[in-house]
């Protein structure tokens, strides 16, 4: 007869952590042990650890059952092995069936995992629209910051395709907000505070943390390289521009490149050497934060970094730090410099063309009208090279042609011409959507390699009336939605301007096996 020996508990959350013993049966041919471990690193409340003992050398391999199974495994054999059980459905008993395949047999036992609900500030899922076959492959990872009285506490989330939350990792011990969440060459995690950067594997165990220096803010984007190094979007102490007569403290207008082997800064570029600080055309925030840098991109081809900066659109700059091009409305360029008296920007200023490489009309070019074929990025974010070179991004579209009438977000894909200096709009998608999709700050686009579909993510809309997120994939040969997601928040700060850290936020989402 099987038993199961109850261990110890512990809390996060809601959640309670044990484990137990189950006694293989002598029966079976084979005799074993597993011992379950609950959230063994106590910040990845779905997850558990088994430590399985057997008197023979096997290979393993578990499976959460239920409508939508999650499936781990191990090609080594041996007699005392760990290995990772993810996907365990919230607030249920769940049942893992564990697998045992050893040379002349194979043993199969159905262990059970108690989990508790999750967080009661966490959203409500609901999936509108779902074609599996046209679908590319993986669960829907949301890098998801929740309000906490002015601050965030952050706890990114992966849900399947029944909008059943199956992951997540609580990462309020930093104490404010940290992210963007990604999964990085090797499979692990990272995200970053203001001067920490963490590494954990997806059961939660921290692999590497690393301390930038204090003169240095890191926020809104962390960029792995292809050596490993790091990118990262920056603010400093001592950073001032000259603006309206006025001295004035900066930010997020510096890059830096990490070397993550050393913990050391080895580059920086001043983004306010490129562009006009004065320029306050889209700037709504604070006015040292002229540019409100918020995503890089590398481009291995030419080593050169496509930024995106919400209050004046994006840049491309080399590695040895010359300006390739801006990409923005041609109205009020003037001189670059934290002081304005550097070189003249508006030669670096893309001309938009149209299909037939004709290009639009002034007031087009000036952001003054759109074209229907045509627009700029307004507030832009989450930038990113295809494969065929060109760039997709997340169009904002917050006071678009300087009003506030032509409310609407869109993906939008750009074939840039960097030896005229010109670039034309080749697909796009959301337009027609309007309001529905329209997020003015946040948000992301990313291009899916096996579909070559794209995936939107709207992270705030309507904050003052049914706060939510909206993520929809799309595929690009007709524009049809082969995915749909709405992302219901609980913080919604109804009734009023919402405030950093008083309404919950959808930064970016993913795409992304659910696997250690």
């Amino acid at each position: 007869m099987c038993t199961k020996i109850p261990l110890l508990k512990n809390t996060l959350f809601t959640l309670i952590s044990f484990s137990f013993f189950l006694i293989g049966c002598n029966n079976s041919g084979l005799d074993y042990t597993i011992e379950t471990d609950v959230n063994p690193n106590k910040i990845s409340p779905l997850t558990a650890m088994l430590h399985i003992k057997t008197d023979k050398p096997c290979s393993i391999s578990v499976k959460v059952l239920g409508d939508i199974p999650v499936e781990q495994s191990s090609e080594v054999f041996d007699t005392d092995a760990k290995i990772s059980v993810l996907g365990l459905y919230p607030n249920k008993l769940n049942k893992v069936e564990v697998t045992l395949d050893y040379e002349g047999g194979q043993q199969v036992d159905i262990i059970e995992i108690q989990t508790q609900q999750v967080p009661v500030f966490f959203p409500e899922i609901k999936v509108d629209k779902l074609d599996k076959e046209h679908m590319e492959p993986g669960m829907h990872a949301l890098d998801i910051h929740f309000a906490n009285f002015g601050k965030f506490r952050s706890a990114p989330i992966i849900f399947d395709d029944q909008g059943n939350i199956r992951w997540y990792l609580d990462l309020s011990f930093h104490g404010a907000m940290v992210g963007p969440f990604q999964k990085i060459k090797n499979g692990n995690i990272l995200v970053a505070g203001r001067r920490t950067i963490y590494e954990f594997d997806m059961m939660g165990k921290q692999i590497d943390k690393t301390l930038i220096s204090n003169n240095y803010g890191i926020h809104h984007d962390v960029l792995e390289l292809p050596n490993e190094d790091l990118l990262l979007c920056v603010g400093t102490r001592d950073a001032y521009i000259e603006k309206d007569g006025k001295t004035i403290l900066s930010d997020s207008d510096f890059m830096i490149h990490l070397d993550r082997k050393k913990s050391k800064v080895v580059k920086k570029w001043d983004l306010a050497k490129h562009l006009d600080v004065s320029r306050d055309d889209l700037n709504f925030f604070r006015g040292g934060d002229w540019l409100h840098m918020n995503a890089l991109e590398f481009d291995p081809r030419d080593s050169t970094i496509i930024v995106s900066g919400r209050n004046q659109g994006l840049l491309k700059v080399s590695w040895n730090d010359q300006l390739k091009w801006i990409m923005s409305p041609k109205q009020n360029w003037g001189k670059s410099g934290r002081k304005g008296k550097g070189y003249e920007t508006k030669p670096y200023l893309l001309t938009a063309v149209n299909n037939e490489g004709t290009p639009y009309s002034k007031d087009i070019q000036t952001g003054h009208k759109s074209a229907d074929d045509f627009d700029f990025p307004w507030g832009p974010h989450a930038p990113s090279l295809l494969p065929n070179g060109n760039i997709i991004v997340f169009d904002n579209g917050p006071f678009r042609n300087y009003n506030n009438v032509n409310n609407y977000s869109r993906a939008v894909e750009y074939e840039v011409n960097e030896a005229d200096k010109t670039f034309k709009q080749v697909w796009q998608y959301g337009k027609n959507r309007g309001v529905e999709l329209f997020s003015t700050i946040v948000s992301d686009v990313d291009y899916l390699p096996k579909t070559k579909n794209i995936l939107m993510t709207s992270g705030f809309v309507s904050p003052k009336d049914n706060h939510r997120a909206k993520v929809v994939e799309v595929s690009t040969k007709d524009n049809t939605e082969v995915f749909e997601a709405t992302i219901f928040f609980k913080s919604t700060n109804k009734g009023s301007k919402p405030g950093w850290g008083q309404t919950d936020i959808l930064y970016r989402s993913e795409r992304m096996e659910l696997k250690n």
